[in-house]
């Protein structure tokens, strides 16, 4: 099953996971990454509506660049005992947020926000995630690759650190960092996208 484009779509991340998972729509898209930094996670109420934010202010800024386009912005953050931890800065942190999901179950948000001239939705996912109790030898061993810094939490579900994950109880895809099903019912019922063979046709 594969979808088609009925208006020029934008990802604006860089990040391989988010365009592997949307390349599973068979849509054709391009890439421009948000260069916006971040908001503070102080300065909200709640981890969803500072990772909603983040999504949409991602959004607004690659659709400057792309005002003819569908732009979809996301954001993912990991959420421990009402906390949020964003990709940590050192090795010291990874460290730190590692050692305190061991053994815990947490939160994992993804925001999505899409816009379109004026037009914009937002919505998000949240998926349960339980790691294992972890050695220390594990996680030394893991912070000493790069990986862990480029993540939410300092760990990707779908690397090696996926060895850490107990459970999970949601969408795989979310705790990935696109929620590809949802945002393929989003964007088919505003008429964005269609199925291959459907009676909407592409005009670009």
């Amino acid at each position: 099953m594969k979808f088609k484009a009925n208006q020029p779509v934008v990802l604006a991340s860089a990040s391989p996971r988010r365009k592997e998972l949307l390349e599973g729509l068979g849509i054709n898209f391009k890439i421009i990454p948000s260069k916006k930094a971040e908001p503070t996670p102080e300065n909200f109420n709640t981890a969803v509506e500072y990772v909603v934010e983040c999504a949409l202010q991602k959004a607004k800024e690659v659709a400057k660049e792309a005002p003819e386009s569908v732009v979809i912005g996301s954001d993912t953050v990991v959420v421990l005992g009402g906390e949020i931890l964003l990709k940590p800065k050192d090795k010291e942190q990874a460290r730190n947020f590692l050692a305190r999901l061991s053994g815990n179950t947490h939160e994992v948000v993804t925001a999505l926000a899409i816009k379109q001239g004026d037009n914009e939705q937002t919505f998000y996912e949240e998926t349960e995630v339980a790691f294992y109790e972890l050695d220390s030898a594990w996680i030394e061993a893991y912070i000493n690759t790069s990986d862990p810094y480029d993540k939410a939490g300092a760990y990707g579900i779908q690397t090696a650190s996926g060895l850490f994950v107990k459970e999970i109880k949601g969408d795989y895809q979310t705790v990935v960092g696109l929620p590809v099903a949802s945002l393929a019912r989003k964007l088919e019922a505003s008429g964005y996208i269609s199925l291959e063979g459907s009676h909407v046709h592409a005009d670009f």
